[in-house]
């Protein structure tokens, strides 16, 4: 069994790795509650007004249906 890797608390919760075998690469320090730095919040956060934008973007009507 592999030792348990985790985040040091107050640090980025970025994870890299799969299966299981994840490591917090990221040592950046976080204020209480939060759980990304800056700059991985920007790449896993959007918001809200995006999400609807590309919701009612069209991507709807690309998917048909198919009787089976």
């Amino acid at each position: 069994m592999t030792a348990l890797s985790l985040p040091r608390p107050g640090c980025c919760k970025w994870a890299e790795g799969d299966s299981g075998n994840y490591t917090f690469p990221c040592n950046n320090r976080v204020e209480a509650g939060v759980s990304y730095c800056d700059e991985h919040r920007a790449l896993v956060y959007i918001p809200p007004e995006e999400r609807r934008r590309s919701r009612s973007g069209g991507m709807t009507n690309t998917f048909k249906r198919i009787a089976a």
